[in-house]
């Protein structure tokens, strides 16, 4: 049985930012990157700022009908053919989850099942609103396949009403493809389930050259009674200061969303929706996605220093091909207890190094201490602290080649 119920879990990591608050911690699980590397270009800062249109207007979710124009306009350049009814906006990636939950919750939804690791956002809500959360195991450290005639029959066994998929899975820099991810959406239809796939960070392959939309994805999910979809370019590009989340779905659940939206979330910043026009505009959409192309670049580059440095030891780092983060993992037999907060207390009085363990996002090993790493960050600082990581480990042997 690959679905279990979740029971008895904390989203709770206030400890943890109080030591990566100190003067010399280096938080090495961080969400966030270095200023002095990876900016984007000022000019497209400064002409967000100075659209003040609107700056005295309440901007809701139904309202931006230029600005999902814009979008429209731009998708159907890549051969999708949408319209604004399939579009909404708000103000990020929480509030998309937020508000895409709210829709499943209006249709009884009572039963989740969560693929993977899962942001903690989403069990914090699901334990207010009463539902009860089933999760499915996987291996981020293996090859990860399905199989969907056994899935479903779990499913039906535990009488699911939504499925939620975090892509690439939380963390780790390993994500499906699109062809597995259209399973996903058949089962859901199949079953009359919802599907909620969260892609905050998502289109951010190593070995790709398009990463504004997957256009292919959102095609399928807005031609979907059952899928929501949503994304945020500006969290690609470390904005996260003017960031926001645009959704995808049926007319139907963003028509839902709008009115929701405007109840629950209120209004979003006029900085927010200007920036998203200045992203979209012709003079600076191919710069943006050669931004995120070069930040790529540079997490790829650190990703394979980190396999080079561990290789020969007992650590072991996921296949990852896509995104910012990574995922390493410490034999728990190197530290003094095989908890995952004594651990990361250990860590820190011998190293300074800062680490959230990937147990609070569910994701749970008995022989490893597993946590995020920030790829997106200056590499002298990502090596220095792996090197701090190998001095603790001294009883290296054999790990899993990258």
């Amino acid at each position: 049985m690959n679905i279990q119920s979740v029971n008895n879990y904390s989203t709770d990591i206030h400890d943890i930012l109080e030591l990566a608050s100190n003067e010399n911690a280096y938080f090495i699980s961080s969400w966030d990157k270095n200023d002095r590397i990876l900016n984007i270009d000022t000019n497209i800062v400064e002409q967000s700022i100075h659209q003040l249109e609107h700056k005295n207007t309440y901007i809701m979710s139904k309202d931006m009908e230029i600005l999902k124009k814009q979008i429209s306009s731009y998708l159907s350049e890549q051969g999708i053919e949408t319209t604004k009814e399939c579009i909404t906006i708000v103000s990020n990636g929480t509030s998309a989850a937020f508000i895409s939950l709210l829709q499943t919750f209006k249709r009884g939804a009572t039963n989740f099942l969560f693929i993977g690791p899962i942001y903690f956002t989403y069990i914090h809500l699901l334990n207010i609103f009463g539902k009860k959360i089933y999760h499915y195991d996987i291996n981020l450290f293996e090859k990860i396949t399905f199989d969907f005639n056994k899935l479903e029959k779990e499913i039906r066994e535990k009488a699911i009403h939504s499925l939620i998929l975090i892509q690439p899975f939380f963390g780790s820099g390993m994500t499906l493809n699109d062809s597995i991810l259209e399973k996903f959406i058949s089962l859901c239809e199949k079953q009359h389930i919802y599907l909620l796939i969260d892609y905050v960070y998502g289109n951010m392959e190593w070995d790709s050259f398009s990463h504004i939309h997957n256009t292919k994805l959102i095609q399928m999910a807005i031609t979907s009674n059952f899928c929501i979809l949503y994304e945020s370019i500006s969290k690609r590009i470390f904005l996260n200061g003017m960031k926001s989340a645009v959704v995808f779905s049926s007319k139907k659940f963003i028509s839902d969303i709008n009115i929701d939206s405007e109840i629950c979330l209120g209004s979003i910043s006029y900085i927010q929706e200007s920036l998203l026009h200045t992203l979209y505009s012709s003079n600076n959409i191919t710069n943006v996605n050669q931004f995120i192309i070069n930040a790529l670049d540079c997490a790829s580059n650190n990703y394979d220093l980190l396999c080079s440095l561990i290789l020969g030891t007992d650590l072991k780092l996921c296949k990852s091909t896509c995104g910012y983060f990574t995922l390493l993992g410490i034999p728990k037999i190197h530290f003094e207890s095989s908890k995952d907060q004594d651990i990361i207390n250990e860590l820190y009085n011998k190293t300074g190094i800062v680490t959230i363990p990937h147990s609070r996002y569910y994701y749970n090993s008995s022989e490893y201490y597993c946590f995020r790493i920030n790829l997106a960050t200056e590499t002298y600082e990502l090596l220095n602290a792996i090197e701090k990581l190998l001095h603790i480990c001294s009883n290296s042997s054999d790990c899993d080649i990258c």
